[in-house]
């Protein structure tokens, strides 16, 4: 499995600041095993109601495919039914953190993993 340092840009209505998210990368994963995705948030609070932040796969075919998502203000989650069990989400609010654990890993997971808003 393979991570792709990513950096996404957005200029939040009303606001000057620019909203980057940079994920952690190049990692390998083994079949059985497990790897975290880790996205740093600058430009924003994770306390703030305003967003939810994401992680989707590109396979190697080019297949887009949602794996799950963080709602940090109110401490939700919630996986597309492929990762339900194995993918968990968490938040650290005090390093503006998002960081996605997929357990139970098998070769369908080699993929490109991004973190998106």
């Amino acid at each position: 499995l393979w991570m792709l340092v990513i950096t996404f840009s957005a200029l939040p209505k009303g606001t000057l600041s620019t909203i980057k998210m940079v994920a952690s990368g190049p990692k390998a994963g083994e079949v059985s095993g497990s790897f975290s995705l880790t996205c740093s948030i600058t430009g924003t609070s994770l306390d703030s109601p305003r967003y939810d932040w994401n992680c989707v796969r590109q396979t190697p075919g080019g297949h887009l495919q949602f794996v799950g998502w963080i709602y940090p203000f109110g401490n939700n989650t919630g996986y597309a039914p492929t990762f339900q069990g194995r993918a968990t989400f968490s938040a650290d609010k005090i390093k503006s953190e998002v960081s996605l654990q997929l357990d139970a890993l098998t070769a369908s997971d080699t993929a490109t993993y991004f973190c998106a808003r």
